[in-house]
C-alpha cells in the first residue's frame, strides 16, 4: 500500500511538470513577439541657443630677429677685434625686454634692441646718411637723447652725442670709430698748426717790412746806396728840405699762407665728421614693436660667439588654429573665441581675426616639432595637423598674450551663432517633415495621446532646434515630443 501511494504520488507529480512546460503553438507565437513599441520623448526647452565650433591651435612666436655679433667694437680705451666669448646674460627665455637695455654682453660688449623695422645691416658711423640713420635718431630721441642739430637721417655730431648718452645709460664705453680715422683726425691737426704757423710768421714778415726796416726787395731791384753810388750825391745844403721817403719793395704777401690754413681747417672739419661714436651693427637688433620677448638664448657665459647670441619675437604671439574644412562656412571674422590650456589651465577670450585658405600639409613637420639643441636629430618630426587639409584661423585676443601661452597647445572654442533670447527649442530629431513639405513634432499629452504640431524650424545649436507653432498650434516649455520610438 505504500509503495503503490508512493507512486501514485510520482506519477501525479510528474504530470504536473510536464503539464507546466508544454505551450500551445498560439501562446509560443505570442511569447516570442516583439513588445509593443514604446514612445522615446524628449522636453520642450525654452532658452537660448548658442552653437559652437571647437578645434585645436598652437602658439607660435611671432617674425623672429637675432643678434649674431662677428666683432668686437672698439672704444677709446680698447682696439676691439674679432674673438667674441659670452661673458653676462641679463635676461632669460620668455622675458619681455625693453629699448635700450643690454639683453647679453660678449667680450665686454653689450647687446641691446630699439625699436625700428629696417633691419641693423651696416654700422652705423659718423658722416653716414640715410633711412637707417633716420631710424636710430627716432629711436634715441625716444629715449631722450637727442641728435640737434643734425638733419633727420644725417649721422652728424647730434647724433654721435645722442649715441654717446645711450652707451652712458648703459653703463659702457660708447664704441667709437677707430684708429684709422683718429690718425686722420691727428693728421690734420698738424697739418692745421704748421698753416696756422706759417701764416704767422708771413704777416710778422710784412709788419716788419713796413716799419722801416730793410724792405724786402723783389727779385731785380737796385738798392737806394747802390743808386746813389751810381748817379752820385752831395751832401745837402744846411736848411734844405729833407728827400722825400724813398719807395721800397712791396710788403710779403699772406694770401697763399691764409689759402693753405683755409684749406687745412676744411680738411680738419672733414676728418673730425667721419672719426668718433658710432654704432655698430653688432651690439644692435632692431625690432618693429617693443616689448620683444626673448625666445632663444642659445648659449652660457664662456662659450664662443657663433651665430645668434639671442634672438627676439618681434611683437605678440600668434595662435593658429586648424579649422575642418566642412566646418569653414560656419566661422566668420568677428566671433568671439574661447581659448583653453588644459596642460596649464590657462583661459582667454578673443575673436576671429581671419580664416585663411586651404593648407594641405601631408608630411609637412610642424613648427613647434623641430628638432632643438639638445634633441636627438633622428626624431620624426610630428605633421602638421596630423597630415589632414585644414583652413588656418587666426585669433586676436581680447587682451595681449602672456607668455606662459608659449608654445601651448590649446582648444578653440568658436561660437558660430547664437539667438539674442531664450526661444523654443527641441532635439532635431524630433522634427519631421510630411509629404506637403510642413514640418512639424508630434506632442504627447499627459495621458499618452499623440498630436502633430506644424511648426517654423529656426536656428540650430549642438543638437537643438529652434521651433515656433504654426496654424494655430500650442506649444510651451515642459511639454514632451517625440523623438523616436
Amino acid at each position: 500500500m505504500v509503495f503503490a501511494a508512493a507512486a501514485a504520488a510520482l506519477i501525479s507529480a510528474g504530470g504536473l511538470v510536464g503539464s507546466t512546460f508544454v505551450q500551445s503553438p498560439a501562446q509560443a507565437a505570442a511569447d516570442t513577439r516583439a513588445p509593443k513599441a514604446s514612445l522615446i520623448t524628449a522636453p520642450v526647452v525654452s532658452q537660448v541657443l548658442t552653437s559652437t565650433v571647437v578645434l585645436r591651435g598652437s602658439f607660435a612666436d611671432g617674425k623672429t630677429v637675432a643678434a649674431s655679433p662677428t666683432s668686437v667694437a672698439s672704444t677709446a680705451d680698447n682696439p676691439g677685434g674679432s674673438t667674441a666669448m659670452v661673458t653676462q646674460l641679463f635676461v632669460k627665455t620668455g622675458d619681455q625686454v625693453n629699448a635700450g637695455s643690454p639683453l647679453v654682453e660678449y667680450s665686454g660688449r653689450p647687446v641691446f634692441a630699439l625699436p625700428g623695422s629696417i633691419p641693423m645691416y651696416r654700422d652705423l658711423t659718423p658722416g653716414e646718411s640715410g633711412h637707417d640713420v633716420q631710424q636710430l635718431q627716432t629711436a634715441l630721441a625716444k629715449l631722450g637723447h637727442s641728435s640737434s642739430p643734425d638733419q633727420p637721417g644725417l649721422f652728424g655730431s647730434g647724433t654721435k652725442h645722442a649715441v654717446s648718452e645711450l652707451y652712458k645709460t648703459m653703463g659702457y664705453p660708447v664704441p667709437v670709430t677707430g684708429a684709422a680715422t683718429a690718425n686722420a683726425v691727428r693728421t690734420a691737426q698738424q697739418a692745421v698748426e704748421q698753416a696756422r704757423s706759417a701764416l704767422k710768421s708771413a704777416e710778422h714778415q710784412g709788419t716788419t717790412d713796413q716799419s722801416g726796416g730793410t724792405p724786402a726787395l723783389p727779385s731785380g731791384s737796385i738798392s737806394p746806396a747802390s743808386a746813389a753810388g751810381t748817379l752820385g750825391s752831395a751832401s745837402p745844403s744846411p736848411g734844405a728840405a729833407p728827400p722825400p721817403p724813398k719807395a721800397v719793395g712791396p710788403a710779403t704777401d699772406v694770401t697763399e699762407p691764409q689759402k693753405q690754413l683755409a684749406q687745412a681747417e676744411v680738411a680738419l672739419a672733414q676728418a673730425e665728421a667721419v672719426d668718433g661714436p658710432m654704432l655698430p651693427a653688432s651690439e644692435c637688433v632692431y625690432v618693429p614693436s617693443l616689448p620683444a620677448r626673448v625666445v632663444s638664448l642659445p648659449l652660457a657665459v664662456g662659450d664662443s660667439v657663433k651665430g645668434p647670441i639671442v634672438t627676439l619675437a618681434r611683437g605678440d604671439m600668434e595662435l593658429t588654429g586648424m579649422l575642418d574644412p566642412s566646418q569653414g562656412s560656419l566661422v566668420k571674422p568677428g566671433m568671439p573665441v574661447q581659448i583653453t590650456a588644459e596642460a596649464k589651465g590657462l583661459q582667454a577670450t578673443g575673436t576671429v581675426d581671419s580664416v585663411g585658405s586651404l593648407v594641405t600639409p601631408g608630411n609637412q613637420p610642424s613648427s613647434g616639432t623641430q628638432p632643438t639643441s639638445g634633441q636627438p636629430t633622428g626624431d620624426v618630426p610630428v605633421p602638421v595637423n596630423g597630415g589632414a587639409a585644414y583652413l588656418p584661423l587666426a585669433v586676436k585676443p581680447d587682451r595681449a598674450w602672456d607668455t606662459a601661452w608659449a608654445g601651448q597647445d590649446v582648444r578653440i572654442t568658436i561660437t558660430a551663432a547664437t539667438t539674442s533670447d531664450p526661444v523654443l527649442a527641441v532635439p532635431e530629431a524630433a522634427i519631421s517633415a510630411g509629404a506637403n513639405m510642413h514640418t512639424s513634432v508630434t506632442a504627447v499629452g499627459p495621458d499618452g495621446r499623440q498630436h502633430g504640431i506644424d511648426v517654423t524650424v529656426g536656428p540650430s545649436a549642438d543638437g537643438l532646434v529652434q521651433v515656433t507653432p504654426s496654424s494655430g498650434g500650442h506649444l510651451e516649455a515642459g511639454d514632451r515630443v517625440v523623438v523616436g520610438q
